[in-house]
């Protein structure tokens, strides 16, 4: 096989720092609970501690994996984090539009959402379900915790495939650069 070029996005350290630091701002909440008298609240203070315990483990995972969480290339979109294999871009419908300068996230309507998201886990595939009963797009993918933002990913995705981002959002994405501090990978 042939050398793909492809774009990538990666864990931001930057941001799941942030995650961290919040994490640990809602578990300080938590102590002054343990030095409550009542044994119910101590209980749940105790159960906090522990999902905050859950959260930070898979926060350090994610901080330590130094390969690619998503990358898009001439075959498709390939997102780690949630599917193993690669969405092709004739399985995707359509793109909706989404606000660049607030949101964090691109909603993808899928062709065949049962065929594309067999094999996944089950809150993945729900999207299929979803997409099917209620008109609402099957997957999301979400740059809240990556080293780029949703303009990024369009810009990244109408490298590939222009007549799937939306009309509304086509001159937004091409002032799409690299940010100070982040960066894309292009790899051929």
């Amino acid at each position: 096989m042939g050398a793909y070029e492809c774009v990538t996005f990666s864990w931001s350290l930057a941001r799941l720092r942030w995650a961290a630091l919040s994490v640990v701002a809602a578990v300080s909440l938590a102590t002054f609970g343990i030095a409550a008298s009542g044994m119910p609240v101590r209980s749940l203070c105790l159960a906090w501690f522990v999902a905050a315990a859950y959260l930070m483990h898979g926060i350090g995972r994610r901080a330590a994996v130094r390969h690619a969480v998503l990358t898009i290339d001439e075959r498709g979109i390939l997102d780690r984090r949630l599917m193993s294999k690669r969405i092709g871009w004739h399985e995707i419908e359509s793109i909706c539009p989404v606000n660049i300068n607030r949101s964090h996230v691109v909603d993808l309507r899928l062709r065949w959402p049962d065929i594309t998201l067999s094999g996944t886990r089950l809150p993945i595939y729900i999207g299929a379900t979803c997409q099917k009963t209620y008109g609402v797009p099957a997957m999301t993918i979400s740059m809240l915790l990556l080293d780029g933002h949703v303009g990024d990913l369009l810009a990244a995705i109408a490298r590939y495939r222009p007549d799937l981002v939306p009309a509304s959002n086509r001159q937004s994405y091409r002032n799409a650069a690299p940010r100070h501090g982040e960066r894309w990978l292009l790899r051929r």
